[in-house]
């Protein structure tokens, strides 16, 4: 006769495997609303309602991450950045103007941000790679820190920024933070100005699983409805580079291109 050990043991294992059968279940169900509400441009109750990817969330995680690899362990190879930056980057950020990276980690794109533009903000909801950042740049004298609460660009005045970057970040964001910033980011561009935004697009899309990457969701079509409501336009998707050799299949996100329209237009 079993033991009541052993037979609480069987029992309890069964209560687990059917609560986790029934979590893997609310997470299908989930994604499959997500999806249905992206492919029509919606942020409606699923992604409203989305747990998870908060700003608090991720200043937890950022300040407690090992940034002694400097982000670099998220570059796929060199050659992958190198098209990356000079395929994408260079030709839509303008040279000698104004710069805001949200979300700089710890430099790895500022530092190409920093040579390139004339005064360059970083912006970031955690201290700790503020600091990671600060210590890679060293020596530049055209950079500035600005710690926020989160989807807040409020250290940023109307209208004062020629170009916005951001990459690996948006990703993270909880959909309704993601439509907080761009309002903020249609505020402080100047007419005319563009912003380059890496995002998720669809659940499960990719070669991996969108929660294995702990990936925020949002879609191509309501990233671009929800810039169309602030003002902004999408001018252009980025999926890939480098003649299709490179891009951001893994987790099937996309880099969003928007403008925000000159007062002539």
């Amino acid at each position: 006769m079993r033991s009541r050990a052993a037979t609480f043991g069987i029992r309890y294992a069964l209560a687990d495997a059917a609560v986790r059968a029934v979590r893997r279940l609310e997470q299908r169900l989930e994604d499959v609303l997500l999806e249905v509400e992206g492919a029509r441009g919606v942020l409606g109750p699923a992604h409203g309602h989305w747990r998870g990817n908060a700003a608090a969330d991720n200043r937890r995680r950022w300040n407690e991450w090992d940034w002694s690899a400097q982000g670099e362990e998220w570059t796929e190879s060199e050659a992958w950045k190198t098209g990356l930056v000079e395929e994408v980057l260079l030709p839509v950020i303008p040279q000698g103007g104004t710069v805001l990276e949200i979300g700089p980690g710890a430099g790895r794109w500022s530092v190409i941000l920093a040579r390139r533009c004339g005064r360059l903000g970083l912006v970031d909801v955690a201290q700790t790679p503020l600091e990671a950042a600060a210590r890679r740049l060293a020596g530049a004298d055209n950079v500035d820190y600005l710690l926020t609460e989160g989807a807040s660009l409020s250290g940023v005045g109307d209208g004062a920024v020629d170009a916005v970057w951001s990459f690996d970040v948006f990703v993270h964001i909880a959909p309704a933070d993601q439509a907080a910033y761009l309002s903020e980011i249609a505020r402080v561009l100047r007419p005319g100005g563009v912003a380059a935004i890496h995002h998720a697009d669809g659940r499960n899309r990719g070669t991996l699983p969108s929660r294995a990457g702990w990936r925020a969701p949002m879609t191509v079509e309501l990233f671009a409805a929800l810039a169309r409501e602030r003002g902004l336009t999408a001018e252009a998707v980025v999926r890939d580079w480098s003649g299709g050799r490179h891009g951001l299949g893994a987790y099937h996100d996309a880099i969003t291109v928007l403008r925000r329209p000159s007062d002539a237009a």
